[in-house]
């Protein structure tokens, strides 16, 4: 991302030039508004209630319970709460996992300008039972009514909880209806031992196991692909991150769910060296304290501290645009793009800004530091203003 500096003289010439009207937003900088790959935006009511001290499996269950409880309508008011908490931190893309209409009920409430721009990812889950593998595969059959503001994808749970015929029936699917595919993997050891071994705690969940790493299920069935997000992706095998790297996929970290589980290091310096595409998910509110993804920056800057703010800003919307399918749509500046963008206010004493110290600005500064008590941050929809920056 670089800085360009335009006076009101050469803006009026251009707004001349293509018949367009001007808005004044100050002495500002624009930079692409951010874009959060992975969310469960419809658990935003259960913040808190379930502790990560139960271990993964537990918490899943509990979950699981909590939901029930709950019922359609708080995962509703969960979704439309988490779309306004995005939008107003500064992400203007969101790649949610949806599984229930959730999501897409709190999109019909919302108003185009207040909410952002959704991958809606609708999840399916047959838990290596045969039986389920049809059924989870009609729920996705009626293709999604997408818009500008909405766009389609699927996303099989994880290797542990989707079985090789319901991988193989969504490739089918794919060939007629291409669209985006996000998957939970290699998220802790009990998956991978059960999915290589048939051995470790989901073994007498699970029974038989197919003996077979997740990756390369997923490959065989021609769903690793330029199009295919993996989100979590601790524990990746010898040689898989390079495979993710030849075939174009992308690996969405969320330093905050690492964080609530008490994980040990991400393997972050394995999958730069092999030249895998990452970006950053806040994942939900079950498991983190926060839907903000500059707060998810900060974080992997404090526990990754040989990277910079403008490597992880890179993560938090190129990365994640081409994560969700969107490259050259979001996540960046340029003709071809939806003009969705934070403006940043400049700091007149420090020269023309980079992008290092904007994105030190945003992730770590104030609009009351940064502008001296001016307008604030502000983030712009399709050019035009939705909400300033809380």
């Amino acid at each position: 991302m670089h800085a360009l500096v335009f006076g009101a003289a050469a803006c009026k010439r251009l707004a001349e030039a293509r018949r367009a009207r001007v808005h004044d937003l100050g002495d500002v900088c624009l930079m692409p508004g951010l874009v959060n790959a992975h969310a469960h935006l419809e658990l935003s009511e259960f913040q808190g209630l379930i502790p990560g001290e139960l271990g993964f499996g537990a918490w899943v269950g509990k979950l699981l319970q909590v939901k029930a409880e709950r019922g359609a309508a708080s995962l509703e008011r969960g979704a439309e709460s988490g779309l306004n908490v995005a939008l107003r931190s500064g992400t203007t893309t969101v790649g949610d996992i949806a599984s229930t209409p959730a999501t897409l009920a709190a999109i019909g409430r919302l108003g185009r300008r207040h909410r952002p721009r959704v991958r809606l990812f609708r999840e399916l889950i047959d838990a290596w039972d045969s039986g389920r593998t049809a059924a989870a595969l009609e729920t996705i059959r009626k293709p999604l009514d997408e818009t500008a503001r909405l766009f389609e994808g699927f996303s099989p749970h994880a290797p542990f909880t989707v079985s090789r015929s319901l991988l193989q029936g969504l490739a089918r699917m794919r060939v007629r209806r291409a669209r985006p595919v996000s998957m939970h993997w290699a998220e802790t050891q009990a998956e991978v031992e059960w999915m290589r071994r048939g051995t470790g705690a989901l073994a007498p969940v699970l029974g038989d196991s197919p003996k077979q790493a997740g990756l390369t299920l997923l490959d065989e069935a021609g769903l690793l692909g330029p199009d295919t997000s993996l989100v979590h992706g601790n524990l990746p095998g010898r040689g898989e991150p390079a495979l993710i790297a030849a075939r174009g996929a992308s690996v969405i970290h969320c330093p905050g769910t690492h964080a609530f589980f008490e994980r040990g290091a991400f393997p972050l310096r394995r999958y730069e060296a092999a030249g895998v595409n990452l970006a950053l998910g806040t994942d939900s509110l079950a498991s983190n304290d926060s839907l903000d993804l500059r707060a998810e920056a900060r974080r992997l800057l404090r526990r990754e501290e040989s990277l910079a703010p403008a490597r992880v800003l890179e993560m938090a919307t190129e990365g994640g645009a081409l994560a969700l399918g969107l490259s050259g749509v979001v996540g960046r500046l340029e003709p071809g793009c939806f003009a969705d963008a934070l403006a940043i206010p400049m700091c007149a004493s420090k020269g023309v800004p980079t992008s290092e110290s904007l994105a030190t600005q945003l992730f770590f500064g104030t609009a009351a530091e940064t502008a001296g008590g001016g307008a604030g941050h502000q983030v712009l929809m399709g050019g035009r203003l939705a909400v300033r920056l809380v």
